[in-house]
């Protein structure tokens, strides 16, 4: 399968929660650093205890995501894996891996997203502002 343009990165990333409120053209710079990956079945993305540094925007595939053996959640096309671990640096408390049918990722690391973000002053207001609504939101449960 052929690498994804720029345009196509864009609409993947769309997809992202954390990403929503950026425009297209702020999208496309981050799309510019995104780099593609295969998952082959049963192939580890992350361990409980491994400290994460990249978000991973699942293209085509699956990714599993167990706690403790057990199977909690099963990633599939746009959906985001790893989207704290951009800004968290503590160990991951979870495990990833490919699924049986192997999965196509976005990866987006976190040296490069934060040489983009210290560039790019809109792109951290309007993630920064992201995170300030969902911390309210959680506060205010």
């Amino acid at each position: 399968m052929a690498e994804l343009n720029i345009i196509e990165k864009v609409i993947a990333l769309e997809a992202v929660d954390l990403l929503k409120n950026l425009t297209p053209d702020q999208l496309a710079r981050i799309a510019a650093i995104a780099k593609e990956t295969s998952l082959a079945p049963s192939k580890v993305v992350f361990e409980p205890g491994q400290t994460q540094d990249a978000l991973y925007v699942v293209l085509d595939g699956a990714v599993d995501i167990f706690r403790d053996g057990q199977l909690l959640h099963t990633a599939r096309q746009n959906e985001v894996i790893g989207a704290w671990s951009l800004f968290d640096p503590e160990p991951v408390s979870l495990a990833a891996c490919g699924s049986s049918e192997g999965a196509r990722l976005l990866k987006v690391n976190r040296e490069d997203f934060y040489d983009l973000l210290s560039d790019n002053m809109e792109i951290t207001a309007s993630i920064f502002s992201t995170l300030v609504k969902r911390f309210r939101q959680l506060v205010e449960q």
